[in-house]
């Protein structure tokens, strides 16, 4: 909504206290599971990247398997972020 669709006047504005959310926990993994998810998500992407290439410029059935593979990261890495190991 912008200011001209506002409801409230411009000097009530700041004073609207938002509601607090409560799904905003600390992030309870370990450096080590960070740095881990970091690299996995780091190689999904080179994957992606890659299979799209391979995809597009040269055989479809390779970039398939190219992009199941950097699929298989980009699982294991959201495995470790819903558990939270």
């Amino acid at each position: 909504m912008s200011e001209q669709e506002s409801l409230l006047p411009p000097d009530e504005r700041d004073k609207v206290e938002h509601p607090k959310r409560h799904n905003l926990e600390p992030f309870r993994d370990s450096s080590r599971t960070r740095e881990l998810r970091f690299w996995l998500n780091i190689l999904f992407m080179i994957g992606a990247i890659a299979g799209l290439v391979v995809y597009f410029y040269a055989s479809q059935p390779v970039a398939m398997w190219i992009l199941a593979i950097s699929c298989g990261f980009k699982f294991i890495e959201l495995a470790l972020r819903i558990l939270k190991i």
